[in-house]
């Protein structure tokens, strides 16, 4: 559970950083981020025995400081709608961490990102995201307590962790924006863009097309491959990558 990072966005009360920071010790995680401080409301009573996780926690000003280093960055939201897209449910989610790899001797480090107990994340910050997971719930009171939140999430990671992982070589961030970048790149070439408005909306779904299906880096490549041809069909030689 190394690269598995929950991130608290400005929580309110010390009492739910406690019991994030027990739900982790369940499941064996230990990475714990904090934007904005940890509250002083509240003792330590609710992370019993892991006290340990919330004293080393680490704390950034803002969440794009963050989650910087992070290969993968998803957004845990109870809101959805036309407007707010939902990439994957916390089954989903699951599957999707389980199947990365510790590839060349470096982690593919992932970010969970979970908003106040008040009102969530900003869509500024939803935005900063890769992308949004939506845990299901009753849609009258679909709110849940940020510590039962944390634990759905990482329970669907913990019990794929028991099973067998698929062995695949997966796609650092730096790879996926390098593969986004040059088929942009073809795109700009060709003139394939109407307005700034469908460059954003190409280049986001690029991302999102690689993200949500979990890119290898054999797959970014194929990319840049694809857009070589592209470009070779409209100038009569290769880009080169």
């Amino acid at each position: 559970m190394n690269n598995v990072y929950v991130i608290l966005v400005e929580p309110v009360y010390r009492g739910n950083v406690g019991s994030v920071s027990r739900i982790m010790h369940n499941f064996a995680f230990h990475n714990l981020r904090i934007v904005g401080g940890i509250p002083e409301k509240e003792d330590f009573v609710m992370g019993m025995h892991s006290e340990e996780i919330m004293e080393k926690a680490e704390v950034f000003t803002t969440l794009g400081e963050a989650i910087q280093d992070m290969d993968r960055v998803i957004a845990l939201s109870r809101r959805h709608g036309s407007k707010k897209r939902v990439d994957m449910n916390p089954r989903e989610l699951g599957r999707y961490i389980s199947e990365l790899e510790i590839q060349n001797s470096e982690l593919i480090k992932i970010g969970l990102v979970f908003g106040r107990e008040t009102f969530g994340l900003t869509d500024e910050e939803a935005e900063i995201c890769d992308m949004r997971c939506h845990i299901p719930a009753n849609e009258k009171f679909p709110s849940l307590n940020l510590a039962q939140a944390v634990g759905v999430i990482l329970y669907e990671v913990f019990v794929r962790e028991l099973g067998d992982r698929k062995q695949e070589e997966y796609a650092d961030r730096g790879s996926i924006v390098e593969a986004v970048e040059y088929a942009m790149g073809v795109c700009e070439d060709i003139k394939f863009f109407k307005d700034d408005k469908d460059k954003k909306y190409i280049s986001d779904y690029f991302y999102s097309l690689l993200y949500r299906g979990n890119a290898t880096k054999q797959m970014t490549i194929d990319l840049k491959k694809v857009f070589n041809r592209v470009y070779l069909c409209f100038f009569g030689r290769g880009k080169g990558y």
